[in-house]
């Protein structure tokens, strides 16, 4: 629903036709067809008032695009009867990458505040959720470019625009969310795309617990280490480190004393910091429920005490003679040293050899197992 100072631009535009067709092209290319993520666009197209903005995706479905600085290179490089010069192809491409990054932002749904575990709209999350968007608009500006241009009569340009470079907006921001996705991608067997993909696509709300989701699922559900109950508690101890590493790129991006190079320097730091919470926490996790698990089902004998125990006894069984005599000395109901061990309720029966008078104290150990009543 627009504003009474939103100027709208008319469906029946080229412009129009424009953005409809960028913000379908996303979809495809985001959603992959039939049953996958579907765009919240409303199909409300404002021209943006604000001088110093270019656009922007709102929370009612509608999307503002720059007038100078988007429509009108746009519509000139359609009417232009000659080849383009690389700036004004670079233009061209900077215009189409303002169109596909706040069609992007359209794709994750409306932010639900009254879902639990919902996360604020912080700086952390600010930067995890802008540098995504502009992650996947450069990964996939190209093929949004070839999949509208024929349409909207910007074929003869197409391969000026095409062989122009990227030019990242938001180097405190892209750097990080890159470096991140694809850890959580070698975490969760998943391609780097395939998070980008999912986590471009999730509640703001929600997005943190989306991305651990990923490693709680591969690491401790899916080897039904971690009982389903706590999950919830899980996720908060495995977001903490990402959120509180992403927390400080806001203030780097809008620091105007620092070039791209720094704050992408400052971002992939940011995301190793990250990174490294995240593994340490999961470590620690992961090992708290093996060694829980472990316990439940190991037999008593075999539990680290009762090893202990059994150490214990196996010492005392195997004294040197020296030892064993000294025992004998301190505990009058030790055997003597040289004195068959016998097992309690247990009575050798074994006679000594007739023709061997000097074995007449060795006897055969007997079997292990229940002595008969009555015998003996």
């Amino acid at each position: 629903m627009t504003d009474e100072d939103d100027i709208e631009i008319s469906p029946q535009s080229w412009e129009y036709r424009l953005v409809a067709a960028v913000v379908y092209a996303v979809e495809q290319r985001v959603g992959g067809g039939a049953g996958g993520p579907r765009t919240r666009w409303n199909g409300e197209v404002l021209a943006e008032t604000d001088p110093d903005d270019v656009g922007g995706a709102f929370s009612d479905g509608s999307i503002s695009v720059s007038v100078r600085h988007v429509f009108d290179r746009l519509r000139e490089a359609r009417d232009l009867d000659r080849p383009l010069t690389d700036y004004e192809a670079w233009l061209v491409r900077d215009a189409m990458d303002t169109l596909t990054h706040e069609a992007a932002h359209l794709m994750a749904p409306l932010r639900d505040e009254t879902a639990p575990e919902t996360y604020p709209y912080d700086s952390a999350a600010t930067a995890f959720d802008e540098g995504r968007t502009e992650h996947w608009t450069k990964r996939n500006l190209d093929n949004v470019i070839s999949d509208v241009f024929r349409d909207a009569g910007l074929d003869h340009v197409e391969d000026a625009v095409l062989a122009q470079p990227n030019l990242d907006t938001l180097p405190a921001y892209t750097p990080a969310t890159r470096h991140l996705d694809q850890a959580l991608a070698e975490r969760s067997g998943l391609t780097s795309a395939e998070v980008t993909q999912k986590l471009l696509c999730a509640d703001d709300g929600q997005r943190w617990n989306v991305a651990v989701d990923l490693v709680i699922d591969k690491h401790l559900a899916e080897p039904g280490l971690m009982p389903e109950a706590h999950r919830a508690e899980v996720r908060r101890q495995l977001v903490a480190p990402l959120r509180d590493a992403l927390s400080g790129l806001e203030a780097v991006q809008a620091d105007e004393s620092l070039g791209s190079e720094q704050k992408s320097d400052e971002a992939t730091t940011a995301a190793q910091n990250a990174v490294a919470g995240l593994d340490t926490e999961l470590q620690r996790i992961e090992r708290k429920y093996r060694i829980e698990n472990a316990q439940r089902v190991q037999p008593e004998s075999q539990r680290p005490e009762s090893r202990l125990n059994q150490a214990v006894r196996h010492a005392q069984e195997n004294l040197s003679p020296d030892l064993e005599r000294l025992r004998a000395l301190s505990d009058p109901q030790a055997p003597a040293a040289g004195a068959p061990k016998r097992r309690a309720g247990v009575t050798d029966h074994a006679p000594s050899r007739p023709d061997d008078g000097s074995r007449g104290q060795e006897a055969t150990r007997p079997r292990p197992g229940p002595h008969a009543p009555g015998l003996g």
